[in-house]
């Protein structure tokens, strides 16, 4: 079984915004997922060590809110080093795809959390 940790970096609010509706919809605590606040990454050592605090021995997945913004730019230089994926564009779905396979190894997750974005996304007419 995988222990890959999960870690949200997001502007403001929204990386713990998402995680409590995440928890209201599955009804779980979802204790292994950190959240990290942009304004918290001023360093790549604070986000070195939110890496680190998530590690549960397997890898981060860390999910950003924006591409090519501050918190998906700090986190890919911040990865250097670990085993860390990153994904952006965090979406509510994408959210409870990572948790629902958290045990897969951090590449087939990453790959699971991304398609859960795209399957979340649709029009409705």
């Amino acid at each position: 079984m995988s222990r890959v940790g999960l870690l949200l970096v997001t502007h403001g609010r929204i990386g713990a915004a998402m995680l409590d509706e995440a928890r209201e919809i599955l009804g779980e605590a979802l204790e292994n997922v950190r959240v990290l606040p942009a304004a918290q990454c001023t360093s790549r050592e604070a986000l070195h060590d939110a890496i680190a605090d998530a590690d549960r021995g397997d890898g981060v997945l860390v999910i950003t809110d924006l591409g090519g913004a501050s918190p998906a730019n700090t986190a890919l230089q911040a990865a250097n080093g670990h085993h860390v994926a990153v994904v952006t564009g965090l979406n509510l779905p994408m959210l409870i795809r990572a948790w629902n396979y958290r045990d897969k190894a951090l590449d087939e997750l990453a790959r699971c959390t991304v398609e859960g974005a795209r399957r979340g996304a649709s029009l409705l007419r």
